[in-house]
């Protein structure tokens, strides 16, 4: 209670210092001065969603009729001044959107009292991307000139950008000049979006943004099919050779004049294929190696694959001969103590062969005393096959093992 009495004692006069002190700050502010600054201030947007791309306002709007309270010393610029709208809030559609312009002043000296516009329409669209074919276009051809077909580095390219502009591009234009010396087309082309009327579209980028172009020219320029030749280089591993070659596109379509294909002999070459050393098949890509003045409709490389096969071979070798199977109180005498054994396979595996762990054997476990004749056998690796043995079979004598001789006394 003595909160509230203390509120409304003398409330008349509280009230009455409040207005007096209204009033007073009132007259305060009017009685500065405000300046209006004849210049214009550029709206910058901030805060951009990385998804999506600023279609509107086009072109950005400039602030202007600022009017200010500042110092009359302090000196006025458009440096003074920052206006933005940001973005950060802002809806990503194909619809538009009201956004307030906040303008701001560099100086805390300068108090702003007005400006127009205060707010501006912009639209934020969501990035698409699609494809689209590249159209070469040339312009007048001189006369008495005939260019051949332009063969690019790319026939169609990604285009991004804001989807309602993406959705206009009709095709990417490479124009080229093609001059009247007669000189060839080969050329980065830089790419230009164009819509189905041939317009110009803006706010779109393509990937690649340049494509190369060429373009033979001349007064007889003839196109022909011919067969692809593989010009493959070097010899593969000892013991391997080329069974076949393989090529994909089996033939390409060139063009150039009558004395430029003529150099070409009937074959468009490759470039090297190397097969120095090589001990499997051997694929690679590879370009087209054209004369002069000569061009290939293919524009992607050439796909060679080299076929290698080892080659066969016999090797002979003697080799020792160990029972197997043996009794400790067996004497076994062998009728030789080696064979002659030939091995057939690769050259590779043949040539590679460690002979030191041949070995072959007579199987003995089951002789009693006596001479028996027994088979030779021999194992090898795989891959490798025995041929012959020679020869195949030999005669082991089984005897009692000899007593072994007293030990002389001490």
């Amino acid at each position: 209670m003595r909160v509230v009495r203390f509120i409304v004692r003398n409330w008349p006069l509280k009230i009455g210092a409040v207005l007096v002190a209204s009033i007073l700050y009132v007259g305060l502010v009017v009685l500065q001065t405000t300046t209006q600054w004849p210049g214009t201030v550029a709206v910058e947007a901030v805060n951009s969603p990385e998804n999506a791309f600023l279609v509107l306002p086009d072109p950005m709007p400039q602030v202007g009729n600022i009017r200010y309270i500042a110092p009359s010393d302090l000196p006025i610029s458009q440096a003074s001044f920052r206006a933005i709208i940001d973005l950060a809030n802002v809806p990503i559609s194909e619809t538009q959107s009201w956004v307030r312009i906040q303008l701001g002043a560099t100086d805390p000296r300068i108090q702003i009292v007005d400006y127009q516009p205060q707010q501006v329409r912009v639209e934020l669209d969501p990035i698409a991307h699609r494809v689209v074919n590249v159209q070469v276009v040339t312009g007048a051809i001189p006369t008495g000139l005939e260019p051949g077909t332009p063969v690019l580095s790319a026939t169609s390219v990604d285009v991004s950008g804001a989807a309602s502009y993406v959705r206009r591009v009709a095709y990417a234009e490479a124009r080229v000049h093609v001059d009247a010396s007669g000189l060839d087309v080969d050329e980065d082309v830089d790419l230009v979006a164009r819509d189905a009327s041939d317009a110009i579209v803006s706010n779109v980028t393509f990937d690649p943004r340049a494509i190369h172009v060429q373009i033979i020219v001349g007064s007889q320029i003839r196109a022909e099919t011919v067969p692809v030749n593989p010009v493959v280089v070097g010899s593969p591993a000892a013991g391997y050779v080329i069974t076949s070659v393989t090529v994909t596109p089996p033939v390409v379509v060139v063009r150039g004049q009558a004395d430029a294909l003529a150099r070409l002999k009937g074959m468009a070459n490759t470039k090297a294929v190397a097969v120095t050393g090589a001990t499997s098949d051997v694929a690679v890509s590879v370009n087209l190696d054209l004369p002069d003045g000569v061009i290939s409709d293919t524009a992607g490389p050439i796909t060679v694959v080299v076929h290698l096969q080892a080659t066969t071979s016999t090797r002979t070798l003697e080799v020792g001969v160990v029972p197997e199977g043996a009794r400790s109180d067996y004497f076994y005498t062998l009728s030789t103590p080696s064979v002659h054994v030939t091995l057939g396979g690769a050259t590779a595996a043949l040539l590679a062969l460690d002979t030191s762990t041949l070995v072959a054997t007579v199987s003995v476990a089951d002789l009693g005393l006596g001479t028996f004749t027994v088979k030779v056998s021999i194992t090898v690796p795989a891959g490798i096959k025995v041929v012959a043995i020679s020869p195949m079979q030999i005669s082991v004598t089984v005897s009692v093992a000899p007593a072994p001789s007293p030990s002389p006394p001490h």
